[in-house]
């Protein structure tokens, strides 16, 4: 299973929307995704 991870200590880098565009994108095409968000803030998670 292939795990893709993003991360980067400055705020505002796009990486929660990357990542949920990605998984989007990722799951239209048939792939299973599941994302944990580690993210104090859990702006996934809302």
């Amino acid at each position: 299973m292939p795990v893709i991870s993003f991360a980067n200590p400055n705020g505002g880098a796009g990486k929660t929307t990357f990542a949920l565009v990605l998984a989007t994108q990722l799951s239209e095409n048939g792939a299973s995704v599941t994302i944990i968000d580690a993210d104090p803030e859990r702006w996934i998670s809302q």
